[in-house]
């Protein structure tokens, strides 16, 4: 009886582990965050907006990745605002080193659309961009996982964007997120939101 009970514990203690971890080392998920960013221009102010990621893993080591960003910035000194829209898309190949750390490789395009209003006057323009990179994924504890990146940007000129993302998990599907980037522009973003793990 003592047997069996212990046994008990034991996969309760486990499933208990398992259902805290779940939002995290995970490819299926949908994020939602908000964005800061302080830009290194005398022209441009910083910016807020909104930041959307979702991943789908339809195999083993490989996931379709997308997201939605909005950012609004003010040209310094005016009071006209430049609306920035942007819609990624792209594949992912990760590899479990061992058990709680990946590395990751991915590749994909940008679509970014910007507008703004003068005088009555809308002005738009768009353009489209690709992107590379790799990372890697780690689980520190249980509950957190600590995520760095580093993606290249075709531009007019190489960019590269450098990354760090904690997750914290709150319950069985959702943790929060915080992440920090800073591009060669010296341009820092800042984002806080929640992960849900489908």
């Amino acid at each position: 009886m003592k047997r069996i009970l212990s046994l008990g514990a034991l996969a309760l203690a486990f499933s208990a582990t398992t259902a805290s971890a779940d939002p995290l080392m995970k490819y299926d998920y949908f994020d939602a965050a908000y964005q800061w960013t302080s830009t290194d221009s005398d022209l441009i102010d910083n910016s807020n907006g909104l930041d959307t990621k979702i991943s789908y893993s339809p195999i083993d080591n490989f996931a379709i990745e997308g997201g939605y960003n909005y950012a609004r910035a003010d040209i310094t000194g005016t009071d006209i605002g430049v609306n920035n829209n942007s819609y990624t898309y792209g594949v992912l190949g990760y590899y479990s080193i061992c058990p709680g750390f990946d590395l990751l490789g991915r590749v994909g395009g940008t679509h970014i659309n910007a507008n703004t209003s003068i005088d009555g006057i809308k002005i738009t323009a768009s353009e489209e961009r690709v992107y590379g990179g790799i990372g890697s994924r780690y689980l520190l504890t249980d509950d957190i996982e600590f995520d760095a990146n580093i993606t290249y940007v075709d531009l007019d000129t190489a960019s590269w964007t450098y990354s760090g993302t904690g997750l914290l998990a709150v319950s069985e599907n959702v943790a929060l997120k915080a992440d920090v980037a800073m591009n060669d522009d010296k341009d820092v973003v800042l984002t806080g939101g929640v992960r849900l793990a489908m």
